[in-house]
C-alpha cells in the first residue's frame, strides 16, 4: 500500500510516524511545500530568540530517514485527481497513491490592500518567519507595525520587541486575542504588553499597506501609521485551492466525518485544513492549533491500517508563556455561571453551565489547568468541588476525596 501525505506539519508528520509504527511494509511519501525537515510552528519564536532547535524540530531532523519515510521537500501540489488516484505537483510530476492524506495546513488570510507586497512579512511558516527575522537582524529598521493582535500577532510583537524594535500592534476588535480571551483577561495581557513597551491600538481598522515604491505606512480611516517593517497577522485560511475540481467537499476547510474521512473514498483530512466538530459545543469549524493537529494525525493513521477509530472532537485551547505571565485559555469564554479569583495580575476564571466546567482562563499561575481540562472533557458535575476549585492547589487529591463515598456521605444525608 502506498500512502501519500500532503503536508509535513504536525498533522502530516504524525500520520507518517504513527503509520510506520503500525505497518513496516507501507510505502509512505510525505510532500512538504517548505524546504527542510518537519518542525513545530509554536516553537518558532523561542527558536529565533534562543537558537534552541530541540523544540522546533520536535521529531528530530532525521525522523524521515530513520523511519524510511520518503520526504520530498519543496514540493507544491497543484491538483488531486481521485478518479485516477494521482496527486499532481506544480512541476508537473504525477504521484500515484492508494490512500491519500490531506494535511496541507493553512495560509495567511489578509484581506487588506497591499498585503501581498514583498515588504509585508508574516509569521505563518518557518520560511516566512526566517525572512522577517533576517530583515530585522540586518539592521536599519527600528519601527515595526503589526496588523492583527491575535495569538500570532502578540507572539510576533513580543519577539520583535525582544529583538530591539519599537512595536505598534493594531487590532480591529475591542480587545487583544479576541478569539482566545474575555475582556478582563485580555486587559491583563494588554497591560503586560504595555509594560514591555509595545503600543497597542484597539478598534483600529487597517485599509491598506501603502508607500511609494516600498511599503512605508499602513492606512487607517483618518490617519496613517508609519514604520519600516510590517507584519500581517490577520488570520489563517485553510490551504485548499489545489482541491478545485477534485470532487472533495470543501467549505472553509475540508469536510471530514468522525473518522476524518472526506466524501471521497480513501482520502482523509487532518490539521489546519480540516473542518472538525468541537468536542464541547458540537459546532463544526477549523480548529487550527497544534494539539488538535497531532491528535487528528494519530486518528488518521489508525484508520489507515483498519483500527476504525473515532475522533472525539477538537478542543479550543491556547497558551502564552512569553509575557512574564503565563496565560492559559481553554474552552468557552463564558457560561451560565462564573467563578473567579483575582489578585493583581493573577487571575483564575472558571465558566460553568449546569454545574459543569465549559471553559477556564488562568493568568499568572496555571496550576490546575490539567485537572480543570479533565473535568471539562468528562462533563463532570463539580458541585462537590466548588469550594476548592479556585485554589491553585486544587488537584487530583481533591478529585479522589470527592469520589470517596464515605467521606462524601454528608452530601447525600437526610434529616427528620
Amino acid at each position: 500500500m502506498r500512502v501519500v501525505i500532503i503536508g509535513s506539519g504536525p498533522a502530516g508528520i504524525t500520520v507518517a510516524e504513527r503509520l510506520r509504527r503500525y505497518r513496516k511494509d507501507v510505502d509512505i511519501i510525505l510532500l512538504a511545500a517548505e524546504p527542510g525537515p518537519p518542525y513545530a510552528p509554536p516553537a518558532m519564536a523561542d527558536y529565533f530568540l534562543t537558537g534552541r532547535t530541540q523544540m522546533l524540530f520536535w521529531k528530530d531532523r532525521d525522523i524521515c530517514e530513520r523511519l524510511g519515510i520518503d520526504l520530498q521537500s519543496g514540493v507544491a501540489v497543484s491538483m488531486v485527481r481521485p478518479a485516477t488516484r494521482v496527486v499532481e505537483t506544480e512541476s508537473g510530476v504525477a504521484i500515484p497513491y492508494d490512500r491519500l492524506v490531506i494535511a496541507s495546513g493553512s495560509n495567511l488570510y489578509a484581506p487588506i490592500e497591499g498585503c501581498d507586497l514583498e515588504e509585508v512579512y508574516n509569521f505563518k511558516s518557518l520560511t516566512a518567519a526566517s525572512a522577517l527575522v533576517a530583515r530585522v537582524r540586518q539592521g536599519h529598521v527600528h519601527q515595526a507595525v503589526i496588523v492583527g493582535a491575535g495569538f500570532i500577532g502578540v507572539e510576533v510583537a513580543l519577539l520583535l520587541r525582544e529583538l530591539g524594535l519599537s512595536v505598534t500592534l493594531l487590532e480591529m476588535a475591542d480587545r487583544i486575542m479576541p478569539k482566545m480571551l474575555d475582556t478582563e483577561t485580555a486587559d491583563i495581557v494588554r497591560a503586560s504588553l504595555d509594560a514591555r513597551g509595545i503600543h497597542v491600538r484597539l478598534e483600529t481598522k487597517v485599509s491598506a499597506f501603502a508607500g511609494n515604491g516600498q511599503v512605508a505606512r499602513v492606512e487607517l480611516e483618518k490617519e496613517s501609521v508609519p514604520g519600516n517593517v510590517f507584519v500581517a497577522a490577520t488570520g489563517l485560511k485553510p490551504n485548499v485551492a489545489f482541491l478545485r475540481d477534485s470532487g472533495i467537499d470543501v467549505g472553509w476547510g475540508i469536510q471530514v466525518d468522525n473518522r476524518l474521512r472526506t466524501n471521497v473514498s480513501d482520502i482523509y483530512g487532518a490539521g489546519d485544513v480540516a473542518e472538525t466538530v468541537d468536542r464541547m459545543t458540537g459546532e463544526r469549524y477549523v480548529h487550527a492549533i497544534f494539539p488538535n493537529a497531532v491528535a487528528q494525525g494519530d486518528v488518521v493513521a489508525r484508520n489507515l491500517v483498519g483500527f476504525d477509530t473515532l475522533y472525539e472532537g477538537a478542543e479550543s485551547m491556547n497558551s502564552l508563556k512569553h509575557l512574564g505571565l503565563s496565560v492559559m485559555a481553554v474552552g468557552a469564554r463564558s457560561g451560565d455561571e462564573e467563578l473567579r479569583r483575582r489578585s493583581g495580575n493573577m487571575l483564575r476564571k472558571i465558566f460553568l453551565t449546569n454545574n459543569r466546567i465549559v471553559g477556564f482562563r488562568l493568568v499568572g499561575d496555571i496550576r490546575g489547568a490539567g485537572v480543570y481540562r479533565s473535568l471539562m472533557l468528562r462533563g463532570t458535575v463539580v458541585t462537590r468541588y466548588r469550594k476548592r476549585l479556585l485554589d491553585p492547589q486544587f488537584g487530583m487529591a481533591d478529585l479522589a476525596l470527592g469520589m470517596n463515598p464515605i467521606i462524601n456521605a454528608s452530601d447525600h444525608s437526610t434529616t427528620g
